[in-house]
């Protein structure tokens, strides 16, 4: 039975999310207390417990001046033992179904592995989203910043989203957040250590929101800089976050490192209610899915 979720259910969702994931009880807590909302919730019960769950949180599809309306598939899990009876496959049809009639145009998703990509597949989302990935050993992040100054900043959910979009609005097919989505993505970001480093050059701001892989690696998840900002924004990772090698995710048309980057499929995109990918207007392998809460 595919029925929505109620905020009674929260113990038993947050259960299967340490179950599923392999996780401690904090990131579950955290977003069950803070964006969980139970009209972007679909759990699938077998005789009153749930077996399988899928989150459909609100955002947009850039598209012009007019994003259209979305949702992005997240935490999509099912308890081991009811695996292969086609729970989730139910589950993300529904989703489709309640997307539609809600006015979203797409479903978006960022598997969490290579062969969940086939998965989805069965579900009709096609491979859409691309990154390019920039590697910069810690002497070229030096000479990146050496006439970069190191201006600790801080910017609101809202200042960064604002960066955010003006970028990512030009790239049609690109993914958009609210205020609030940022504030959450932030805010579980925290829980595993991530970083939100800013700054700030003639007034102009800048971020890099970044995670700490192991002694030697930094990843910078996602940048918003250009030409003119980069020295001081770089000059504070490396303050912040010392590395021996510095790991990029761009956007495709992000050249602000040069052309020493390696592309790769970052993310699935479904169209729903009737729509088709030619109202976004994008060009192939230009999208931007980014933040992807991964």
């Amino acid at each position: 039975m595919i029925s929505f979720a109620d905020w009674g259910m929260r113990s038993e969702l947050a259960k299967i999310w340490e179950i599923c994931f392999q996780e401690p009880a904090r990131p579950a807590k955290y977003f069950l207390n803070n964006y969980f909302s139970p009209q972007n919730c679909l759990v699938y019960r077998i005789r009153g417990k749930i077996a399988s769950v899928v989150y459909i949180l609100p955002t947009q599809i850039a598209s012009g001046s007019n994003p259209l309306q979305a949702h992005y598939i997240y935490a999509a899990a099912t308890i081991p033992q009811y695996r292969g009876r086609g729970y989730m496959a139910a589950l993300l049809a529904a989703a489709a179904i309640i997307g539609a009639k809600r006015g979203d145009k797409f479903s978006v998703v960022l598997p969490a592995d290579s062969n969940l990509y086939r998965l989805y597949q069965k579900s009709d989302y096609i491979k859409f989203f691309n990154i390019k990935k920039t590697t910069l050993s810690i002497d070229e992040m030096s000479s990146l910043a050496e006439n970069g100054i190191i201006n600790k900043t801080l910017l609101t959910y809202g200042q960064i989203n604002s960066l955010r979009n003006s970028k990512l609005l030009k790239i049609p097919g690109s993914v958009l957040w609210s205020n609030e989505g940022i504030g959450f993505a932030l805010g579980m970001g925290k829980i595993y250590d991530d970083k939100i480093i800013c700054s700030r050059t003639k007034g102009k701001p800048a971020y890099a929101y970044c995670r700490k892989i192991n002694d030697n690696v930094c990843m910078v998840m996602e940048i918003m800089a250009d030409s003119s900002t980069i020295h001081n924004l770089a000059a504070n990772i490396i303050s912040i976050i010392p590395a021996q090698k510095y790991v990029f995710r761009l956007p495709n048309d992000y050249t602000i490192f040069g052309n020493k980057s390696n592309i790769s499929c970052f993310g699935m995109i479904k169209p729903i209610g009737g729509s088709s990918l030619n109202c976004i207007g994008y060009k192939t392998g230009m999208p931007y899915l980014g933040l992807p809460l991964d």
